[in-house]
């Protein structure tokens, strides 16, 4: 056991050490375009563009309770991809075979015609297991994605996610809005939840998508 833990922290040092070394490092004159891009979906502040561009993933989460049996979340994820979108795309775009990409996803499915997606979800950082179903078409190239929830744990959350290229490279936002009835879950832990898996699930796809 022992043996089999050190093998799984050297692995995921080396993936991080991969990617690190992958990463983008845009010059300022790209700052305006990548902002005039967000723009539709979210402002980031002046650290969270300079992160941007270094090649970091920024995620923003935020919940709170519009009345006493609501609650309302926004999440927004952004990062810039090492390769062009069309390459980027070659493997992002088959959401079925999601749950060999990320551990929290226990079970993915596509439903190529109809566009809908099924997750299943379980881990610790999960208060419980979830099932996502949401419809949306297989994304292989840049542009804008709208999509929605329409079943299981925040059903109704609407959604877009954006392709961009950046120069030779690509931008991966999405950025999502939800208000329903309260969770359980305190606004405070539920905006921790959302924002750190945003953030380690785009990075990981970035990673396993870079070869």
């Amino acid at each position: 056991m022992r043996y089999q833990f050190f093998f799984l922290a050297l692995c995921i040092t080396l993936s991080h050490f991969v990617y690190a070394q992958d990463k983008v490092n845009l010059s300022s004159s790209f700052q305006k375009p990548i902002l005039d891009e967000l723009k539709p979906f979210y402002a980031p502040s002046e650290g969270q563009t300079e992160d941007l561009l270094k090649g970091d993933v920024i995620s923003v989460g935020k919940v709170h309770s519009p009345t006493d049996k609501e609650q309302q979340m926004m999440l927004f994820v952004s990062g810039i991809h090492p390769r062009n979108c069309n390459r980027a795309m070659r493997k992002l775009s088959f959401y079925e075979n999601y749950s060999g990409y990320m551990d929290f996803i226990k079970k993915s499915e596509y439903d190529e015609k109809n566009e809908v997606v099924l997750f299943i979800m379980d881990h610790v950082l999960l208060p419980f297991p979830m099932n996502l179903t949401f419809k949306i078409p297989r994304i292989k190239t840049a542009g804008h994605y709208p999509f929605t929830f329409d079943h299981g744990f925040l059903k109704d959350l609407k959604g877009t996610i954006a392709v961009t290229s950046v120069g030779k490279f690509c931008m991966l936002t999405l950025k999502a809005d939800w208000r329903g009835q309260d969770t359980k879950i305190p606004n405070l832990a539920f905006s921790a939840f959302i924002q750190t898996v945003g953030k380690l699930g785009l990075e990981h796809l970035i990673r396993v998508s870079l070869f």
